[in-house]
């Protein structure tokens, strides 16, 4: 059994485009060593695809379109390690992290 690969969203905007030109589905699969089913859910998914390969905001190298749930994650982890390193402390110790966050989210 072949190992999981993931391909970037340029690599499966790729192989979605060459099938719009007329490749064939078994041809990909074939030219690619993937699945027909994994082929097929790009085609499925092929706005969402193109959508990211495109957007300025995401890297068309990656992988997977999954973003945080809550948006102000990143500014509060930033917030919290420019606090630790204006501190001097090691920035990556749990109890340092953790004492931040307290301080910022006010518990």
């Amino acid at each position: 059994m072949a190992s999981r690969r993931q391909l970037s969203f340029q690599d499966k905007l790729d192989i979605i485009k060459e099938i719009d030109d007329g490749m064939k589905q078994i041809e990909a699969v074939k030219k690619y060593g993937l699945s027909q089913t994994t082929i097929a859910s790009f085609l499925k998914k092929g706005k969402q695809i193109e959508e990211a390969a495109n957007s300025s905001e995401i890297n068309p190298q990656r992988k997977r379109l999954i973003f945080a749930t809550n948006e102000n994650i990143d500014s509060a982890i930033d917030s919290i390690l420019i606090n630790i390193e204006n501190k001097g402390e090691k920035p990556f110790k749990g109890v340092n992290v953790k004492r931040e966050s307290v301080n910022i989210i006010g518990c």
